[in-house]
């Protein structure tokens, strides 16, 4: 058996190897899988915008494809946006209700309502409030 200071110092070459090799040859290393984060506990504050959804849409809790689903919302129904965040995947998702109900839930804004949403003023003062509910945003 050899002594446990050559098999560190070999252990450290091959590892050494395979980092230069994975650089140069362009290998990627596994990529991270991005934290799902069902049930927030971010604050969700009251917006004052709107979007018709352009086709039905079940509502998450939380700002993933992979949460639960709160509701379902229908094509041509108003959803009053409260809140949006960026996921760890850079998607943009809003926080809201569905008008005439109590049903709230996340919506993905590209399924929901596009990539470029006609966002319309609920309160009719001519300011648009939109407002962030997460620890990251990026409009538009």
């Amino acid at each position: 058996m050899k002594p446990i200071e050559e098999r560190v110092r070999r252990r450290a070459v091959a590892t050494f190897a395979v980092a230069l090799a994975m650089g140069v040859l362009g290998i990627a290393a596994p990529a991270r899988a991005a934290t799902v984060v069902c049930n927030p506990t971010w604050e969700k504050v009251n917006g004052d915008g709107y979007v018709v959804a352009s086709q039905d849409y079940n509502l998450k809790n939380g700002p993933y494809g992979d949460c639960g689903h709160t509701g379902k919302i229908k094509k041509g129904t108003i959803f009053y946006l409260w809140c949006m965040t960026t996921n760890t995947y850079g998607n943009n998702w809003w926080y809201g209700r569905i008008a005439g109900t109590q049903t709230m839930g996340w919506a993905y804004q590209e399924a929901l309502f596009g990539a470029k949403a006609n966002i319309e003023n609920d309160s009719n003062d001519g300011i648009l409030s939109l407002e962030g509910c997460g620890p990251k945003v990026i409009w538009p």
